[in-house]
């Protein structure tokens, strides 16, 4: 299930009067986890359009209920039960489901499960500073981003670089792969991997009449990848997400 929130007059109304500070933030993420009152989170993988942050919610805590003036998102649970509010409502996502939210649309992710929930966070561009906290639990409303206080070095957690391609790694007992193809060379191949989700990481996916059907933070399911066949791919790179295979 991929849900889709585009942002809504109420948004446009609430982001008209709050403050948009832009807080300089001089730190190398690709080494750091950054502690939050609900948890924690950390950069999985980091490119020229999206970055990947691998979040872990607390049970019955939650998120700011923010939004990000400019940055497309996306959020894929991994493990655990979520509950994704916006300002007009709230639904309830289990693993291997999904939403992309239009910049501007504030919303806010409770962990349901006892175990707290896992979800990996696409957003592009990469800019961390970009967030206004319109409600915060946790007394942090209309506060920019974390500090270096909150934040500690972390280096040995799992995370892919750029040049790391086609090596799966275990994020919330699913499998992760970075891939990249160019002018449609081994879509067919990732046809038959049957994998859940493939989530655009740079490039586009375009119709042969010129139309750009598919860009970054962009989520397909197992269905629309058969799309790959009949599309013009410009030198894609995809995140693929895959269900792990009970041990025999």
């Amino acid at each position: 299930m991929i849900l889709r929130f585009d942002q809504t007059k109420l948004d446009k109304d609430y982001l008209a009067v709050r403050p948009y500070k832009v807080t300089a933030i001089e730190a190398n993420f690709s080494e750091l986890i950054v502690n939050k009152p609900w948890g924690n989170e950390y950069l999985v993988y980091r490119n020229s359009e999206v970055e990947v942050w691998n979040l872990f919610i607390k049970q019955s805590e939650a998120t700011s209920m923010h939004c990000h003036p400019n940055k497309k998102t996306a959020l894929v649970v991994l493990d655990g039960k979520a509950r994704l509010s916006s300002l007009n409502e709230s639904i309830e996502l289990l693993p291997m489901s999904a939403a992309i939210l239009d910049p501007g649309v504030f919303h806010s992710t409770q962990a349901v499960s006892p175990g707290g929930v896992r979800i990996l966070e696409f957003e592009t561009p990469p800019m961390k500073h970009d967030i206004i906290r319109l409600e915060d639990r946790y007394g942090r409303a209309n506060k920019g981003y974390e500090g270096l206080k909150e934040m500690e070095t972390a280096a040995d957690l799992a995370r892919f670089s750029v040049t790391e391609v086609n090596i799966t790694k275990n994020f919330g007992g699913k499998n992760i792969c970075i891939k990249t193809l160019k002018n449609g060379e081994d879509s067919a191949e990732i046809n038959r991997e049957k994998i859940g989700l493939a989530v655009i990481l740079g490039g586009r996916i375009v119709s042969r009449q010129g139309d750009v059907v598919y860009g970054p933070v962009d989520i397909l399911e197992r269905e629309g990848l058969g799309e790959l066949d009949k599309a013009v791919l410009a030198d894609l790179c995809l995140l693929t997400i895959k269900r792990v295979s009970p041990a025999r």
